[in-house]
């Protein structure tokens, strides 16, 4: 019924899922992208055969206290959705957008239009959803994956690469981890623009989302 990867940086972290390892460690293989890449590369190359698809990253139970057997008790009582989304919420008031703005300024000036360049309407999402965070049905996944962040990816690696290389004022890894793991000096705005797109996915195709947290 469900495939689940945990994508992981390296071999010896312990996950409950298939293990996906991210080797990519350099700007030049785009590791300002950061689980993208293995996003992209799961779906374009794995065939998965199930129904439903989560491409979760390896802190995933331990920052939504979703460990194995509590995940597909919930997915299993919670029958016939499309998409589920599972990171914690935040109690933001429909200010999902402005808040992003306001921890990762210029967020905006790239965000709304770059959801008109993909057909997508913009409007204040009800939940906070992440990529790698979520369970899809498959076909719905890949759909997501070709029309939305493929698409978005080039835009941000031409139209937007001014803006999308700002700073995000991100402070998750520290310097010398960041560094490490990925050749970079700060967090680009990238991500944090790619992760929110699928929001406004989910809300303009009018999917039956369900929230699990």
């Amino acid at each position: 019924m469900v495939k689940i990867y945990s994508i992981v940086y390296n071999q010896e972290q312990i996950v409950e899922h298939e293990k996906y390892f991210n080797k990519i460690k350099t700007i030049k293989e785009r590791s300002y992208l950061f689980e993208y890449p293995c996003i992209i590369d799961i779906i374009d190359n794995y065939n998965v055969q199930e129904e439903y698809l989560g491409i979760f990253s390896h802190k995933f139970p331990f920052k939504t206290g979703l460990f194995k057997k509590k995940l597909y008790w919930l997915l299993e009582n919670n029958p016939d959705f499309d998409i589920y989304g599972l990171c914690p919420q935040y109690n933001l008031k429909g200010k999902y957008l402005d808040f992003t703005e306001k921890v990762h300024p210029g967020f905006k000036k790239i965000f709304y239009p770059l959801c008109k360049d993909l057909g997508l309407d913009v409007n204040e999402p009800e939940y906070v959803i992440y990529s790698n965070f979520v369970v899809m049905k498959t076909h719905i996944y890949k759909d997501y994956v070709n029309s939305v962040i493929k698409p978005a990816i080039y835009l941000l690696e031409t139209k937007y690469k001014d803006l999308a290389w700002k700073d995000s004022h991100y402070k998750g890894l520290s310097k010398d981890q960041l560094k490490l793991y990925t050749g970079l000096d700060y967090y680009p705005m990238f991500t944090f623009v790619l992760e929110r797109l699928l929001n406004m996915y989910i809300n303009n195709n009018k999917f039956k989302f369900k929230q699990l947290t």
